[in-house]
């Protein structure tokens, strides 16, 4: 323990010091509150579809656990055959080393008397990663957002640093920064975000990449316009194929929603009110219906709004996309 610096004192009354206790404890949360990293992963952009998972133990075991939960369950990988090439493109939705990073830095740099777990927020066109307080100065907003190497640094825990070094989870020599920058330009992914108030927060925002937007994917099926839909035999089948096996295509068929997917894509050919179309598939005008019904279709691009620009427009109205015209052709089959 000495020679580990993980305890001081004399012999008759060594005690543990903070650094010994996050590692070491199998449960520093009873010593020190909130010493977790919470993951909140949203299944759309409604707010209320959503599973929480809570990461805890000692620093490295929770970093490490975490790690392994994204890499498992949300991180995924698209391949793309081009036209003009003999090989195949490949692209991931997040670049694993640019999450390892950002988070690894979050252990590193938050405060543990704050009481504050780690914040990660997935949702379905970005990752959020939030840790209190701030970096600590010379680093602030501006430095962040023009700076893509920082050279003049202060660290906030460097006995922590020490041992995540050791266990080849940082390397505690300015190198985050340009490594998430770096992952994220070879996997083809906008550059990473950065926000603060220089005192109480640090926000780091990972894009997902183009590809695996909804966007991408209603583009993707108005590009097979010459595929005979022949060469399907089921509509998940369809999606996988035209929208490149979208994580929000799979989930609205897992959830059963493609139930009433036919009836509601027959009935929007033109432009519907909110209230007909629930009233075609014998629900109520609620805001629940809504959420249910209607907006899994459009997040998934297979309708869209009249007035997109404005929510909660008073004579709002939705109608079917090409993406949904072409799930419709194999649904009637």
């Amino acid at each position: 323990c000495r020679a580990m610096h993980i305890a001081k004192g004399a012999d008759e009354d060594l005690r543990p010091v903070n650094v010994g206790l996050f590692f070491f404890c199998k449960d520093p949360e009873r010593l020190f509150p909130r010493t977790r990293i919470e993951l909140v992963w949203h299944k759309d952009n409604s707010g209320t579809i959503f599973t929480e998972h809570y990461f805890g133990g000692p620093l490295h075991i929770q970093l490490r656990d975490a790690l392994s939960f994204i890499r498992t369950n949300i991180l995924s990988e698209k391949v793309m055959k081009l036209p003009d090439k003999a090989e195949a493109e490949r692209c991931y939705n997040y670049p694993y080393a640019a999450i390892e990073e950002a988070l690894s830095n979050a252990v590193y740099h938050k405060s543990y008397e704050l009481g504050a777990p780690i914040e990660v927020q997935v949702r379905p066109d970005r990752i959020e990663i939030l840790s209190y307080p701030a970096a600590m100065p010379p680093v602030n907003k501006h430095v962040l957002s023009t700076s893509r190497l920082i050279i003049a640094r202060q660290y906030r825990n460097r006995r922590i640093g020490d041992f995540l070094k050791e266990l080849h989870l940082t390397e505690g020599r300015g190198t985050g920064f340009p490594s998430m920058y770096d992952a994220m330009s070879k996997n083809g992914s906008p550059a990473p975000v950065f926000d603060t108030d220089d005192s109480s927060y640090l926000l780091v925002t990972l894009p997902i990449h183009s590809a695996f937007s909804v966007q991408a994917d209603v583009r993707s099926v108005q590009a097979v316009d010459q595929v005979d839909v022949q060469l399907f035999n089921t509509l998940d089948d369809l999606v996988k194929f035209c929208d490149q096996a979208s994580d929000q295509a799979i989930a609205l068929l897992e959830m059963s929603v493609h139930s009433k997917v036919k009836d509601l894509l027959r009935f929007v050919s033109t432009w519907k009110s909110r209230e007909e179309i629930l009233s075609t598939i014998d629900v109520s005008n609620r805001s629940k219906h809504k959420r249910k019904f209607i907006d899994p279709l459009l997040n998934v691009g297979w309708i869209e709004m009249k007035h997109p620009n404005q929510l909660t427009h008073p004579y709002q109205q939705y109608k079917i996309t090409e993406s949904g015209k072409r799930l419709l052709t194999l649904i009637n089959k």
